[in-house]
Protein backbone atom coordinates (compact mmCIF):
# COMPACT_ATOMS: atom_id res chain seq x y z
CA UNK A 1 0.00 0.00 0.00
CA UNK A 2 1.20 3.67 -0.68
CA UNK A 3 0.42 5.66 2.39
CA UNK A 4 -1.44 8.75 2.35
CA UNK A 5 -1.70 11.61 4.49
CA UNK A 6 -5.06 14.05 5.33
CA UNK A 7 -7.58 11.25 5.24
CA UNK A 8 -6.46 10.69 1.40
CA UNK A 9 -7.64 7.65 -0.46
CA UNK A 10 -5.78 4.70 0.30
CA UNK A 11 -4.20 3.51 -2.42
CA UNK A 12 -3.05 0.32 -3.55
CA UNK A 13 -0.36 -1.94 -6.21
CA UNK A 14 -3.13 -4.98 -6.41
CA UNK A 15 -6.23 -6.17 -5.05
CA UNK A 16 -4.91 -8.91 -2.84
CA UNK A 17 -5.41 -6.37 0.27
CA UNK A 18 -8.87 -7.08 0.20
CA UNK A 19 -9.21 -10.90 -1.35
CA UNK A 20 -8.83 -12.78 1.80
CA UNK A 21 -12.18 -11.09 3.26
CA UNK A 22 -14.05 -10.91 0.01
CA UNK A 23 -17.44 -12.60 0.06
CA UNK A 24 -18.66 -10.82 -3.18
CA UNK A 25 -17.56 -8.99 -6.14
CA UNK A 26 -19.20 -6.56 -8.30
CA UNK A 27 -17.26 -5.68 -11.17
CA UNK A 28 -18.02 -2.92 -13.52
CA UNK A 29 -16.84 -4.35 -17.02
CA UNK A 30 -15.45 -1.41 -19.46
CA UNK A 31 -12.71 0.18 -17.55
CA UNK A 32 -11.90 -2.60 -15.29
CA UNK A 33 -11.98 -6.11 -17.32
CA UNK A 34 -11.72 -4.24 -21.04
CA UNK A 35 -11.89 -0.95 -22.79
CA UNK A 36 -14.35 -1.82 -25.23
CA UNK A 37 -12.38 -3.70 -27.84
CA UNK A 38 -9.49 -5.51 -26.15
CA UNK A 39 -9.37 -6.97 -22.59
CA UNK A 40 -6.50 -5.59 -20.04
CA UNK A 41 -3.16 -7.46 -19.61
CA UNK A 42 -4.10 -8.73 -15.89
CA UNK A 43 -7.86 -9.44 -16.13
CA UNK A 44 -7.70 -12.80 -17.21
CA UNK A 45 -6.04 -14.10 -15.17
CA UNK A 46 -7.36 -12.26 -12.01
CA UNK A 47 -10.50 -13.83 -12.73
CA UNK A 48 -9.40 -17.32 -12.86
CA UNK A 49 -7.63 -16.71 -9.22
CA UNK A 50 -10.94 -15.40 -8.23
CA UNK A 51 -12.68 -18.39 -9.53
CA UNK A 52 -10.23 -20.58 -7.48
CA UNK A 53 -10.94 -18.97 -4.15
CA UNK A 54 -15.00 -19.04 -4.81
CA UNK A 55 -15.76 -15.55 -4.78
CA UNK A 56 -19.02 -15.19 -6.19
CA UNK A 57 -18.94 -12.36 -8.96
CA UNK A 58 -21.38 -10.37 -10.68
CA UNK A 59 -20.79 -7.77 -13.41
CA UNK A 60 -22.33 -4.74 -13.71
CA UNK A 61 -22.20 -2.90 -16.67
CA UNK A 62 -23.68 0.06 -18.25
CA UNK A 63 -23.56 -1.64 -21.29
CA UNK A 64 -26.58 -0.13 -23.50
CA UNK A 65 -27.99 -3.81 -24.77
CA UNK A 66 -28.94 -7.26 -23.55
CA UNK A 67 -26.85 -8.83 -21.33
CA UNK A 68 -26.49 -12.00 -23.53
CA UNK A 69 -24.82 -9.69 -26.06
CA UNK A 70 -22.47 -8.02 -23.52
CA UNK A 71 -21.55 -12.61 -22.46
CA UNK A 72 -21.27 -13.13 -26.39
CA UNK A 73 -19.01 -9.86 -26.96
CA UNK A 74 -16.78 -10.80 -23.79
CA UNK A 75 -16.32 -14.20 -24.69
CA UNK A 76 -15.04 -13.58 -27.70
CA UNK A 77 -12.03 -12.11 -26.28
CA UNK A 78 -11.71 -14.62 -23.61
CA UNK A 79 -13.75 -14.08 -20.95
CA UNK A 80 -15.55 -16.81 -20.83
CA UNK A 81 -19.18 -17.80 -18.66
CA UNK A 82 -17.55 -19.94 -16.23
CA UNK A 83 -14.84 -16.93 -15.13
CA UNK A 84 -18.34 -14.79 -13.41
CA UNK A 85 -21.73 -15.96 -11.80
CA UNK A 86 -24.17 -13.01 -13.51
CA UNK A 87 -24.30 -10.50 -15.92
CA UNK A 88 -26.67 -7.22 -15.23
CA UNK A 89 -26.63 -4.68 -17.91
CA UNK A 90 -28.72 -1.22 -18.09
CA UNK A 91 -29.88 -2.28 -21.06
CA UNK A 92 -31.85 -5.11 -19.67
CA UNK A 93 -32.68 -2.63 -16.86
CA UNK A 94 -33.74 -0.44 -19.43
CA UNK A 95 -36.07 -3.01 -21.31
CA UNK A 96 -37.20 -4.29 -18.50
CA UNK A 97 -38.59 -1.45 -16.83
CA UNK A 98 -40.08 -0.14 -20.27
CA UNK A 99 -42.20 -3.09 -20.70
CA UNK A 100 -43.11 -2.98 -16.78
CA UNK A 101 -43.74 0.16 -16.38
CA UNK A 102 -46.73 1.42 -18.44
CA UNK A 103 -46.53 4.67 -16.57
CA UNK A 104 -42.56 5.72 -18.17
CA UNK A 105 -43.91 6.90 -21.41
CA UNK A 106 -47.36 7.81 -22.75
CA UNK A 107 -46.61 6.42 -26.33
CA UNK A 108 -45.46 3.42 -27.70
CA UNK A 109 -43.64 5.02 -30.53
CA UNK A 110 -39.46 5.81 -30.23
CA UNK A 111 -36.85 8.09 -32.09
CA UNK A 112 -33.51 6.25 -31.62
CA UNK A 113 -30.21 7.46 -31.33
CA UNK A 114 -27.46 4.84 -30.74
CA UNK A 115 -24.83 2.58 -32.81
CA UNK A 116 -27.02 0.32 -35.23
CA UNK A 117 -25.74 -3.01 -33.41
CA UNK A 118 -28.21 -1.52 -30.31
CA UNK A 119 -31.45 -0.56 -32.55
CA UNK A 120 -32.57 -4.38 -31.07
CA UNK A 121 -33.15 -3.19 -27.60
CA UNK A 122 -36.68 -2.94 -27.80
CA UNK A 123 -37.79 -5.81 -30.36
CA UNK A 124 -39.87 -8.05 -29.77
CA UNK A 125 -41.92 -5.62 -27.42
CA UNK A 126 -45.01 -3.52 -28.17
CA UNK A 127 -42.76 -0.20 -29.02
CA UNK A 128 -42.40 0.62 -32.50
CA UNK A 129 -39.27 2.65 -33.99
CA UNK A 130 -39.98 5.78 -35.85
CA UNK A 131 -37.54 7.35 -38.13
CA UNK A 132 -38.53 10.91 -37.37
CA UNK A 133 -39.37 12.83 -33.74
CA UNK A 134 -42.41 14.28 -35.35
CA UNK A 135 -43.74 10.98 -35.68
CA UNK A 136 -42.30 9.71 -32.03
CA UNK A 137 -43.69 9.12 -28.15
CA UNK A 138 -40.07 9.57 -26.91
CA UNK A 139 -36.19 8.94 -27.76
CA UNK A 140 -33.95 5.95 -26.72
CA UNK A 141 -30.82 6.75 -26.43
CA UNK A 142 -27.97 4.24 -26.16
CA UNK A 143 -25.09 6.23 -27.01
CA UNK A 144 -23.92 7.90 -30.35
CA UNK A 145 -24.27 6.69 -33.85
CA UNK A 146 -20.47 6.73 -34.51
CA UNK A 147 -17.65 6.61 -31.93
CA UNK A 148 -15.82 9.23 -33.98
CA UNK A 149 -18.39 11.61 -33.14
CA UNK A 150 -18.43 14.82 -31.20
CA UNK A 151 -21.48 16.31 -28.76
CA UNK A 152 -22.25 19.18 -31.20
CA UNK A 153 -22.88 16.60 -34.04
CA UNK A 154 -26.19 15.76 -32.06
CA UNK A 155 -27.57 19.41 -31.22
CA UNK A 156 -29.68 20.40 -33.74
CA UNK A 157 -31.44 16.74 -33.67
CA UNK A 158 -31.78 17.32 -29.95
CA UNK A 159 -33.84 20.39 -30.43
CA UNK A 160 -36.04 18.93 -32.96
CA UNK A 161 -36.76 16.31 -29.92
CA UNK A 162 -37.20 19.21 -27.64
CA UNK A 163 -39.16 21.09 -29.66
CA UNK A 164 -41.84 17.79 -29.99
CA UNK A 165 -41.63 17.42 -25.92
CA UNK A 166 -39.78 14.15 -26.45
CA UNK A 167 -38.97 12.92 -22.98
CA UNK A 168 -35.44 10.67 -22.95
CA UNK A 169 -34.93 7.55 -21.81
CA UNK A 170 -31.50 7.03 -21.63
CA UNK A 171 -29.65 2.86 -21.57
CA UNK A 172 -26.32 4.28 -20.63
CA UNK A 173 -25.28 6.93 -17.76
CA UNK A 174 -22.34 6.91 -18.44
CA UNK A 175 -20.54 10.12 -20.10
CA UNK A 176 -17.30 9.39 -21.24
CA UNK A 177 -15.20 5.99 -21.38
CA UNK A 178 -11.76 5.84 -22.30
CA UNK A 179 -9.69 3.31 -24.40
CA UNK A 180 -6.23 1.48 -23.46
CA UNK A 181 -4.23 4.10 -26.13
CA UNK A 182 -6.08 7.09 -24.51
CA UNK A 183 -8.44 7.85 -27.32
CA UNK A 184 -11.95 9.23 -25.29
CA UNK A 185 -15.49 8.86 -26.36
CA UNK A 186 -18.45 10.10 -25.26
CA UNK A 187 -21.23 7.92 -24.13
CA UNK A 188 -24.98 8.02 -24.16
CA UNK A 189 -25.03 9.89 -20.87
CA UNK A 190 -23.15 12.81 -22.39
CA UNK A 191 -25.96 13.42 -24.84
CA UNK A 192 -28.77 12.77 -22.17
CA UNK A 193 -26.98 15.99 -19.91
CA UNK A 194 -27.10 18.45 -23.07
CA UNK A 195 -30.25 17.58 -23.46
CA UNK A 196 -31.28 18.17 -20.16
CA UNK A 197 -29.52 21.24 -20.17
CA UNK A 198 -31.87 22.26 -23.26
CA UNK A 199 -34.87 21.40 -21.05
CA UNK A 200 -35.88 18.26 -22.15
CA UNK A 201 -36.95 15.74 -19.75
CA UNK A 202 -34.33 12.69 -18.98
CA UNK A 203 -34.87 8.98 -17.69
CA UNK A 204 -31.47 7.46 -17.04
CA UNK A 205 -31.09 3.24 -16.01
CA UNK A 206 -28.05 1.84 -15.01
CA UNK A 207 -25.25 2.89 -12.45
CA UNK A 208 -25.03 5.35 -10.55
CA UNK A 209 -29.04 4.39 -9.81
CA UNK A 210 -29.85 2.24 -6.69
CA UNK A 211 -31.82 -0.59 -8.27
CA UNK A 212 -29.30 -2.03 -10.54
CA UNK A 213 -26.76 -2.19 -7.08
CA UNK A 214 -29.73 -3.88 -5.66
CA UNK A 215 -30.19 -6.28 -8.39
CA UNK A 216 -26.42 -7.45 -7.90
CA UNK A 217 -26.55 -7.70 -4.35
CA UNK A 218 -29.89 -9.56 -4.65
CA UNK A 219 -28.04 -12.13 -7.17
CA UNK A 220 -24.98 -12.71 -4.65
CA UNK A 221 -27.21 -13.54 -1.95
CA UNK A 222 -28.59 -15.96 -4.07
CA UNK A 223 -24.96 -17.15 -5.01
CA UNK A 224 -24.49 -17.14 -0.87
CA UNK A 225 -27.38 -16.72 1.38
CA UNK A 226 -25.54 -16.02 4.43
CA UNK A 227 -23.23 -13.75 2.81
CA UNK A 228 -22.14 -10.39 4.56
CA UNK A 229 -22.72 -6.85 3.02
CA UNK A 230 -19.57 -5.93 4.70
CA UNK A 231 -17.32 -7.85 2.72
CA UNK A 232 -19.23 -6.72 -0.43
CA UNK A 233 -17.42 -4.80 -2.68
CA UNK A 234 -17.69 -2.72 -6.36
CA UNK A 235 -14.74 -2.57 -8.30
CA UNK A 236 -14.88 0.12 -11.20
CA UNK A 237 -13.10 2.65 -13.01
CA UNK A 238 -16.12 5.50 -12.09
CA UNK A 239 -16.33 8.14 -9.59
CA UNK A 240 -19.95 9.38 -10.85
CA UNK A 241 -21.49 5.58 -11.52
CA UNK A 242 -19.36 2.88 -9.67
CA UNK A 243 -18.23 4.59 -6.50
CA UNK A 244 -21.38 6.47 -5.85
CA UNK A 245 -23.95 3.59 -6.76
CA UNK A 246 -21.73 1.51 -4.41
CA UNK A 247 -21.64 4.40 -1.76
CA UNK A 248 -25.24 4.74 -2.25
CA UNK A 249 -25.74 0.96 -1.47
CA UNK A 250 -23.20 1.06 1.71
CA UNK A 251 -20.90 -1.55 0.29
CA UNK A 252 -17.20 -1.15 -0.24
CA UNK A 253 -15.87 0.64 -3.13
CA UNK A 254 -12.68 0.20 -4.84
CA UNK A 255 -11.95 2.80 -7.87
CA UNK A 256 -9.24 1.69 -10.50
CA UNK A 257 -7.84 4.46 -11.58
CA UNK A 258 -6.49 3.46 -15.19
CA UNK A 259 -9.62 3.52 -16.89
CA UNK A 260 -12.03 6.64 -17.29
CA UNK A 261 -9.78 8.59 -14.93
CA UNK A 262 -6.71 8.30 -16.51
CA UNK A 263 -7.69 10.77 -19.29
CA UNK A 264 -7.95 13.27 -16.23
CA UNK A 265 -4.44 11.83 -14.43
CA UNK A 266 -2.28 12.46 -17.40
CA UNK A 267 -1.74 8.45 -17.13
CA UNK A 268 -1.00 5.32 -19.34
CA UNK A 269 -2.40 1.63 -18.92
CA UNK A 270 -1.21 0.56 -15.77
CA UNK A 271 0.99 3.73 -14.97
CA UNK A 272 1.09 4.92 -11.09
CA UNK A 273 -1.02 8.31 -10.60
CA UNK A 274 0.25 10.98 -9.32
CA UNK A 275 -2.04 11.13 -5.44
CA UNK A 276 -2.14 14.36 -5.06
CA UNK A 277 -3.71 14.40 -8.71
CA UNK A 278 -5.56 11.33 -7.75
CA UNK A 279 -7.17 12.95 -4.62
CA UNK A 280 -7.70 16.08 -5.70
CA UNK A 281 -9.95 14.01 -8.94
CA UNK A 282 -11.67 12.28 -5.68
CA UNK A 283 -13.00 15.47 -3.93
CA UNK A 284 -13.79 17.05 -6.78
CA UNK A 285 -16.39 14.74 -7.68
CA UNK A 286 -17.56 14.72 -3.89
CA UNK A 287 -17.73 10.68 -4.47
CA UNK A 288 -15.12 9.09 -1.78
CA UNK A 289 -14.07 5.35 -2.75
CA UNK A 290 -13.08 3.40 0.20
CA UNK A 291 -9.84 2.46 -1.59
CA UNK A 292 -8.05 2.81 -5.05
CA UNK A 293 -6.26 0.39 -7.52
CA UNK A 294 -4.20 1.18 -10.25
CA UNK A 295 -5.79 -1.85 -11.97
CA UNK A 296 -7.47 -5.01 -12.06
CA UNK A 297 -5.03 -7.12 -10.59
CA UNK A 298 -3.95 -10.08 -8.06
CA UNK A 299 -0.41 -10.25 -7.81
CA UNK A 300 1.14 -14.30 -7.13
Amino acid sequence: MIKTSNNNVPFYDDLNFMIKDSEGLILDIWGVLWDGINVYPEALNTLKKLRKLNIPIVLLSNAPRKSEIVSEKLSKIGIKQELYDKIISSGDVCRNSLINNTNLVSGLKYYFIGLKEDNDLLNNTRFQKSQTPENSDFILITGPRDFDHILKDYTDELKKCLKNKLPMICANPDKIVVRQNGKKIFCAGAIAEDYAKLGGTVKQFGKPYKNVFLEALKHLKKLSPKINLNNVSIIGDGLETDILGGNTVKINTVLITSGILSHTLNTQYGQRPDLKKLNKAISSSGNFPKYAVNTFKISS
